[in-house]
């Protein structure tokens, strides 16, 4: 879902549902604590996320934490939630990497497999050449061609 689908409220209703002023989510906004989608007309459209946001700005400032504080603990956890995702990604990569070496030994067996059947296949058929040019020669002695005739 992109950023201008989750944006839904408008500022009244986003001031609403943190219990701030609409005054309070402009000051935070040109603080860079919160950056509400724009539309084209400029009109803020607030997501669930910049509400939960705004809580925790109402939360963090009733603890007793100033604006930069604020601002410190907004950056640490955007920080975490970053390496989180990276953890997340080098996890599955290394996931992938796992299954892939189990799958690429098992074409190598496989590889093995097919490599031995081709030989006894190869074996078999030298045998059966073998026969074959045996009985030619026992056809052809019995069997002699036409008499050549000087």
């Amino acid at each position: 879902m992109s950023r201008r689908q989750e944006a839904v409220f408008v500022i009244s209703v986003a001031a609403r549902l943190s219990g701030m002023h609409p005054q309070t989510l402009r000051i935070y906004e040109r603080r860079g604590l919160v950056a509400p989608y724009r539309t084209e007309g400029g009109t803020r459209r607030y997501s669930q996320q910049d509400i939960d946001r705004l809580l925790l700005i109402s939360e963090l400032t009733s603890a007793g934490l100033n604006l930069e504080g604020v601002r410190m603990v907004i950056e640490l956890q955007d920080e975490m939630s970053a390496m989180r995702k990276e953890h997340k990604r080098g996890r599955r990569q290394r996931e992938l990497l796992a299954s892939t070496a189990g799958r690429a030994a098992q074409l190598e067996a496989e590889n093995e497999r097919l490599r031995a059947k081709i030989r006894e296949l190869d074996d078999r058929l030298g045998a059966v050449s073998g026969e074959l040019e045996g009985l030619r020669r026992i056809y052809y002695h019995n069997f002699p061609g036409p008499a050549k005739s000087d």
